[in-house]
C-alpha cells in the first residue's frame, strides 16, 4: 500500500512555510493559511497588510517595508529577519524571502515566510556565552593587576614578592574552577565559597564573614559565584579591596527555603556610574536565574548589597 503523493502546497504547509503575494498596482496582499498561522492572523481580518503591518515590532517595521519597495523599485531579492508579536503577547522572529516579477502588465513580489525563533534564540545564547568569556578574562586581567599592586605594598623583597604572587594566582585558580564547575552534585558551604571568591583580591583589607551554615546547591553554585566575582572584582576596581586598610563585612542568615546575604564595604568615593555595563547585566541575569531579589544601596561611606536567595527548586 502506496502512500498518497503530497503536493507542492502540502510540503509547505507542513515544514511551517507561509505564502504571500504582494500586488504593487493594487497595494494588496494575499496570504495562504500556513501564513495565517504563522502571523496569527484570522479569516475576519481583511485588510491583510495593516495585519502584518501592526505584528511587526515598531523597531524592524520601518526597514521590512522599505526593503520590499526597493524590491518592486530595483528588482531585488527581498530577504528579512524580522520580531512580530501576536494578539496573544507572545514574540517571534520571522524570515521572509521573496522575488519581484512583473507578468502581463502586473508586477509583484512573491515571497515566503517561516519561524526562524529558535535559530535567533540559540544565537542570542551563543553571543551571551561569548560576551561573558570575554566580561570575565577582562575581570581576570583586573583582579591580576590588583593583586600585582597588592603584593608589591605588602612585599618588602622580590621573593616575597613572587611568594604572595604564587598564593594569590593560585587562590584565582581555585575561585575561577569553581565557577565553572558544572557536572558536581555536592552543594558547598555558602561561607567556603565566599572565602574561595575573596581569596584572590584580598591583601592587608578587614574581611568579616559571618553567618549561620548554609548549604548553596550545585545548581545553583555557578550563577552565585558568577555574582559573588563580580562584587570581588568591582571591590578590586572601585572599592574596598582596592585600598590595603579597606573594610568588607559580609553576613548571612537562612530564612525559610533561602538565606538573606548583606555585602557591606567601605567605599569613601563611592561612583555608581563606574560599576555600569556587561557586569551589572550579568549580575541581573544571574539573580534571575537564582530567582533572587536583590537591593544595593550607599550609606554613611558603605556599599550595601542586600540579596535574598531562595534555596528550593533545585
Amino acid at each position: 500500500m502506496s502512500l498518497p503523493p503530497i503536493g507542492l502546497e502540502d510540503a509547505f504547509g507542513i515544514a511551517g512555510i507561509g505564502r504571500w503575494e504582494f500586488s504593487v498596482e493594487a497595494r494588496r496582499l494575499v496570504i495562504d493559511e500556513p501564513c495565517r498561522l504563522l502571523f496569527d492572523i484570522s479569516e475576519g481580518e481583511m485588510d491583510l497588510q495593516d495585519a502584518v503591518r501592526t505584528r511587526v515590532i515598531e523597531e524592524d517595521r520601518e526597514r521590512v517595508f522599505e526593503a520590499l519597495d526597493s524590491a518592486v523599485s530595483d528588482g531585488d531579492i527581498y530577504d528579512e529577519v524580522f520580531r512580530i508579536t501576536l494578539p496573544s503577547g507572545e514574540q517571534r522572529w520571522i524570515r521572509g524571502v521573496g522575488k519581484y516579477r512583473a507578468q502581463a502588465g502586473q508586477r509583484k513580489v512573491i515571497g515566503v515566510s517561516f519561524d526562524i525563533t529558535s535559530e535567533q534564540e540559540l544565537l542570542a545564547e551563543r553571543e551571551l556565552h561569548l560576551a561573558e568569556m570575554n566580561h570575565r578574562i577582562k575581570n581576570l586581567f583586573a583582579l591580576v593587576s590588583a593583586m600585582i599592586s597588592s603584593a608589591a605594598r605588602a612585599s618588602e623583597t622580590k621573593e616575597e614578592m613572587l611568594d604572595e604572587l604564587r598564593g594569590r594566582v593560585t587562590a584565582l585558580d581555585r575561585a575561577h574552577s569553581m565557577m565553572l564547575r558544572t557536572d558536581s552534585t555536592q552543594p558547598v558551604a555558602l561561607g567556603g565559597l565566599l572565602e574561595r571568591v575573596l581569596a584572590p583580591a584580598r591583601a592587608e583589607q578587614t574581611i568579616l564573614l559571618s553567618g549561620a551554615e548554609v548549604m548553596i546547591p550545585a545548581r545553583a553554585l555557578t550563577s552565585l559565584a558568577l555574582i559573588l566575582h563580580e562584587w570581588v572584582t568591582n571591590s578590586a576596581k572601585y572599592g574596598a579591596l582596592r585600598s590595603v586598610d579597606g573594610q568588607i563585612n559580609v553576613t548571612w542568615e537562612p530564612y525559610e527555603n533561602g538565606v538573606h546575604l548583606t555585602w557591606k564595604e567601605q567605599v569613601p568615593d563611592y561612583d555608581a556610574a563606574a560599576e555600569q555595563g556587561f557586569g551589572s547585566r550579568l549580575i541581573l541575569a544571574s539573580a534571575m536565574q537564582l530567582r533572587a531579589e536583590k537591593e544595593r544601596r550607599y550609606e554613611d561611606g558603605w556599599l550595601i548589597i542586600d540579596m535574598k536567595l531562595p534555596l528550593d527548586g533545585y
